[in-house]
């Protein structure tokens, strides 16, 4: 996609300005010479070119966290650990930057209008900066490979130190231009934050990395030995018949819904030296068992023990998800081997994001979404999954065929609940209309002070428009309407007290101020003595107000202040939420509002009714609530949870912010396999980092 015109000075300004104080950062180390740093910078302004002049998504060498494909090649010994180095370093200060290196990229892709920009691409990321140390090393020529070793660690210290001072001060850079954060539920790039729906290129890549990854730590493998596109890592190098009976094993390990061997008491399985681990004593425990090819008797060299330990960290990363309950994990744990056979036979589980098994476990996940995490087996959700996971291990064979079908069977379980929840709407919907009409009165009377301050009243009487006067119109619509006499007296008191300041030259006008200065004076005291302000505040305004009139039938006609700009309201940004309470009956209705009204936002919103969001409202706890209704005049969401007992009405503005800075996220549409593989590959990344 183009980039906008009016942007070339932007992007220009930004990399001169990320080169300059790169080398300054460089040069307060003292880590490396005036030349070495040129080359580092050299090194970073050619990455940023490069993504600059990039419209195209990358293949996984250039989307994978840092981890590029392009380093596991047969490269010299020590070229090869000096590039897995760098990526690993990477990596770690992708990890440590956190948020202003989110907001960083948030900002590029507004910038470059590149939705698909993955978040390991960002122009002045840490990326960019691995590319300058390894130009560094490139053009030095020389040195031993423990001395870039050592200096590469000494640079990561001092790199995490300070990189997130310098990507704030992009942020600010970009940020003063006009550059806002792309709301991240349209980013589409690979690693983005799980806020927003998840693509499935990125689980692409990131089952490629794992595998990558796996490849490289074999002995002796050969260039190109894993290759997805020709077989993936089911390839086999076992003999057919070790195969066929590692699949029969498994086989009967499945019919036993465990892990243990079945045999009868006194006998030996004859499969057991192929499985050692997995026929020990206590093999069961509470916590999932993960199958890994060194417990299967798999040799290393062979690459089904890539297929199998894929599989195995991904698997492990959900069983670690602190998110999923613990009912839902013994049910994915039960499909192991399912799926394990599955990838035995059918290497396109890797490549095809839209495989039946992978599919199977996104809908289990996504018919669990906002259960309690300590939800009972016995919970309708769980059994129905329990039996539909047991339908699935009884069937025999290894194709898709039975994932499909119990595809359906989970599709309906999550409609069906869908629409149950939405049915409780109809439980809340008096309290949400109560909120509406609130909800539209706060914007009525925000329009009339907004009208009122454009005619630039003196500065004391600003404030009390604003605040004052604002608290008593809301009380009095709240409890007369917005349209009833009382509500039109307060409306009227303003008009009035601002034209009794106006000069007063002839002698009708003097008559009237005389005549109507009572009546708004009466109203005035009526609105502060309903809001409870305090009377030395009220006599004081009064007084002001006393002031300002007698000014008036003194002054003659004059222009003084015709042409003065009109006073805006102040700016009010959405702040923390306000936690209030509807109830009536038994039925209530928490609400989360902006601590002053707040209009809501002009673009669509990145959620639909039925999707399930997680958010922190108020309180500083995260609850996860289905999106049971919209209002149509304020688009105020009501969210709703009858398994926590949670039930909220959200201020559009609220939401909206929370979504764009990662406070909240949409858990819907997201894939369970794909998050998995991108925790599993992060974490493999730091490991090796570590060793």
């Amino acid at each position: 996609m183009a980039i906008h015109s009016d942007s070339f000075d932007i992007l220009r300004n930004c990399r001169a300005l990320f080169i300059r104080h790169l080398g300054a950062l460089l040069q307060d180390s003292h880590l490396v010479s005036g030349p070495a740093i040129a080359a580092i910078q050299d090194g970073a302004g050619a990455y940023f070119d490069e993504v600059i002049a990039t419209n195209k998504r990358g293949n996984f060498a250039d989307e994978v966290n840092g981890l590029t494909a392009s380093r596991i090649t047969l490269l010299a010994e020590d070229d090869l650990e000096l590039g897995i180095r760098l990526d690993n370093l990477t990596a770690r200060l992708f990890d440590n930057s956190g948020d202003s290196l989110w907001k960083l990229h948030l900002r590029f892709v507004t910038l470059l209008r590149r939705p698909e920009l993955p978040k390991s691409d960002n122009p002045v990321g840490p990326k960019g900066i691995c590319r300058g140390l390894d130009s560094l090393f490139a053009a030095a020529g020389v040195g031993s490979l423990d001395d870039k070793l050592n200096l590469l660690d000494q640079f990561e210290a001092y790199l995490r130190q300070n990189l997130p001072a310098l990507y704030t001060e992009l942020n600010a850079f970009l940020e003063s231009a006009g550059i806002d954060t792309a709301q991240p539920a349209i980013v589409t790039a690979p690693g983005g934050p799980t806020s927003a729906r998840e693509t499935p290129a990125a689980a692409g890549n990131a089952l490629e990395g794992l595998q990558q990854l796996l490849a490289a730590r074999l002995p002796a493998m050969s260039q190109g030995v894993v290759s997805t596109a020709s077989g993936g890592a089911a390839a086999s190098l076992l003999s057919q018949s070790a195969l066929e009976q590692l699949m029969f094993r498994l086989e009967a390990l499945e019919r036993m819904g465990r892990f243990g061997p079945p045999v009868l008491p006194g006998s030996t399985p004859a499969g057991e030296p192929m499985m050692p681990a997995l026929f020990a004593d206590g093999s069961v425990s509470e916590t999932p068992k993960i199958i890994r090819s060194g417990e299967l008797g798999i040799p290393k060299t062979a690459t089904e023990s890539i297929a199998i330990d894929t599989l195995a960290m991904i698997f492990e990363a959900i069983f670690s998800d602190p998110e999923l309950p613990d009912a839902l994990k013994a049910i994915i744990s039960s499909l192991q081997i399912k799926v394990l056979k599955m990838a035995m036979k059918d290497s396109t589980l890797f490549t095809d994001n839209t495989h039946p098994a992978r599919l199977v476990l996104d809908r289990m996940a996504q018919a669990a979404l906002g259960l309690p995490l300590d939800v009972s087996p016995r919970h309708p959700v769980c059994a129905r999954l329990f039996e539909l996971a047991s339908q699935l291990r009884l069937e025999p064979g290894s194709d898709q065929g039975p994932f499909a079908t119990i595809l359906g069977d989970l599709d309906a379980l999550i409609a069906g609940r869908r629409e149950q929840i939405a049915a409780e709407a109809a439980r809340y919907q008096p309290l949400l209309e109560q909120q509406d009409r609130q909800d539209t009165l706060a914007t009525r009377v925000a329009q009339i002070i907004r009208d009122a301050l454009q005619k630039n009243p003196p500065e004391p009487v600003s404030r009390f428009l604003d605040g004052t006067w604002r608290q008593a119109m809301l009380q009095i619509g709240g409890e007369a309407g917005p349209d009833s006499p009382p509500w039109r007296e307060y409306a009227a008191a303003i008009d009035g007290l601002l034209w009794s300041f106006l000069p007063k030259t002839a002698a009708e006008d003097r008559k009237q101020l005389a005549q109507r200065v009572p009546l708004i004076l009466r109203t005035l005291k009526a609105g502060m003595e309903r809001v409870g302000l305090p009377t030395g505040e009220q006599e004081a305004f009064l007084d002001t107000c006393f002031q300002l009139q007698t000014q008036a039938l003194r002054a003659t006609a004059s222009a003084d202040n015709a042409d003065a700009p009109p006073v805006e309201a102040p700016f009010r940004a959405p702040g923390l939420p306000v936690r209030r309470q509807l109830q009536s009956g038994n039925v209530v209705l928490l609400t989360f509002d902006s601590p002053e009204p707040h209009s809501p936002p002009a673009r669509a919103p990145a959620y639909t009714p039925g999707d399930w969001i997680s958010a922190t409202l108020g309180d500083g706890e995260a609850r996860t609530g289905m999106i049971a209704h919209i209002s149509p005049t304020t688009q105020r969401v009501l969210l709703l949870n009858p398994e926590i007992g949670f039930a909220a009405a959200v201020h559009p503005a609220i939401l909206d912010r929370q979504l764009r800075d990662g406070s909240a996220e949409i858990r819907s549409g997201r894939s369970l396999f794909d998050l998995a593989a991108q925790r599993a590959l992060g974490q493999a990344g730091k490991q090796s980092g570590d060793s």
